[in-house]
């Protein structure tokens, strides 16, 4: 699998989240998606056409529990939709990666990015990741792709 090393800035986005786990993702990230589909419309500064986020935040990684929120970015937090949260990342130096196919494979390609970070011999920050989809994302198909954003030092 190929990655780049990117410099990404800070980020502001607002969604819906959900606490899951990597056991319990697969069934709660979907749900937590269609919410947002539906009111996404509510978020007055959206930033840019159809490109959404999935940002996975306080991981625990001795119990494997996360929080993912599916989101927007957005310029500012003046206006949070009810029923919305907002999360906002720092600038970082992440490895991008690109998954490609059906989400039931979403498990194998975080393993080997977890590999092929340790081979790097860069250290994962622990703070967050993030899922971009954009154009590339064709639903839940094997012509599909998004990229997977994580912070090293």
């Amino acid at each position: 699998m190929q990655y780049k090393e990117v410099k990404k800035p800070a980020m502001k986005f607002i969604g819906i989240g959900v606490d899951t786990s990597v056991q319990k993702a697969s069934r709660d990230c979907p749900r937590v998606w269609q919410e947002f589909m539906k009111k996404y419309k509510d978020i007055k500064n959206y930033i840019g056409g159809m490109k959404n986020y999935g940002v996975c935040i306080n991981p625990n990684e001795r119990e494997c529990t996360f929080r993912y929120v599916a989101c927007a970015e957005v310029s500012d937090f003046e206006e949070v939709p009810e029923g919305m949260e907002k999360v906002e990342i720092p600038a970082e130096n992440c490895f991008v990666f690109i998954h490609k196919g059906k989400l039931d494979k979403l498990g194998e390609t975080y393993g080997v990015i977890m590999k092929i970070i340790l081979e790097t011999k860069k250290k994962q920050k622990g703070e967050f990741w993030i899922e971009f989809y954009d154009y590339r994302w064709k639903g839940d198909k094997d012509e599909s792709e998004f990229e997977i954003w994580i912070p090293v030092e």
